[in-house]
């Protein structure tokens, strides 16, 4: 099972047929992004692995195969020029966490599928800590995973398939190893390994991408659209309606944030439960709140308090 953590959400479920994927790598690098950045396709993952901006590793699981680095990142970039579903998400982490990550995905293999049953764990658990290893423990079965993340030899975390972060304590996953087909992957970084590498400036995303995208014979070149009509203005004493209040706010999130923002405004004004909803005013503070938290990888800090005020007269005209 692949398996990465969930940190500090910086953004979470964006639509992958909506991204571009240059501009959202750039934002991650402009960011200083330690942490990771997770697409979800209906038939492969992929994870990129940032240490303060620099992406140090790239990875992608796609038919039962594993592939790294560049051929992941051409891998996702085909992936995304053909997407019709698959979500983006991006988690901050601390820089001992990535390490030990960088170590489960780049790293020497220590144990490789060895059985549970057959490791002494005191006797592995002293050559982690003599050793002073960094790397990640990974204990499976067939439908249950957890890790165990070490920085020079010490426990720094420890998460599962259920966990909505990473957790102080290791209850789960001890009750993971204790099932009868548990298996274990021990895979820690040399002392050679470094985090000097950049693999975006090394693989020219924006190339790849320009590429990928002149290129998709999938994707017909779009129709010229047509001239759209004079909108008709509403006598200037009649009431805005819902309706136009709701197209009002998309627009501004598409404004000021971009198409992913108005694809983020159509999905949380539907959480909130349609426009309506936002003349209750903590209904409208959880709606901007939830439209904040996912602008923050696709527009500064200025433009979001801003489109937060535009939208909120919006909403007052309910």
């Amino acid at each position: 099972m692949f398996l990465l953590p969930k940190g500090n959400p910086l953004a979470e479920n964006i639509p992958a047929a909506k991204l571009q994927l240059p501009e959202a790598l750039d934002k991650l690098k402009n960011g200083a992004l330690t942490g990771c950045a997770i697409f979800d396709f209906p038939g492969a993952d992929c994870a990129l692995l940032y240490d303060g901006g620099k992406l140090i590793s790239a990875i992608v699981h796609r038919e039962n195969k594993e592939l790294k680095d560049q051929a992941a990142l051409q891998a996702l970039v085909d992936l995304l020029v053909l997407a019709s579903s698959g979500s983006f998400s991006v988690y901050g982490f601390s820089r001992d966490i990535i390490q030990a990550l960088l170590g489960m995905v780049n790293g020497t293999a220590i144990i490789d599928g060895q059985e549970i049953k057959q490791i002494d764990f005191k006797t592995l658990l002293d050559r982690i800590k003599n050793e002073q290893m960094t790397g990640t423990l990974k204990i499976y079965t067939a439908d249950r995973t957890g890790l165990i993340f070490y920085k020079d030899g010490a426990t720094i975390g420890f998460y599962h398939d259920a966990s909505s972060a990473v957790e102080n304590s290791a209850g789960e996953v001890q009750q993971i190893a204790g099932l009868p087909d548990a298996k274990a992957d021990l895979c820690t970084l040399s002392a050679s390994q470094s985090f000097s590498l950049d693999l975006a400036g090394a693989g020219d995303i924006r190339k790849l991408w320009e590429a990928a995208t002149a290129g998709n014979l999938f994707t017909a070149a779009p129709a010229p659209a047509p001239k759209p009509a004079p909108p008709v203005q509403p006598p200037a004493s009649a009431p805005a309606s819902p309706s136009d209040i709701e197209n009002a706010i998309i627009e501004l999130a598409n404004q000021f944030v971009g198409k992913l923002g108005k694809t983020l405004a159509e999905k949380e004004l539907m959480n909130a439960g349609g426009v309506k909803a936002l003349k209750d005013a903590a209904t409208l503070q959880e709606f901007l709140g939830a439209l904040e938290k996912g602008s923050k990888l696709l527009a500064s800090a200025n433009k979001i308090k801003e489109m937060s005020e535009a939208i909120t007269a919006e909403a007052a005209k309910l």
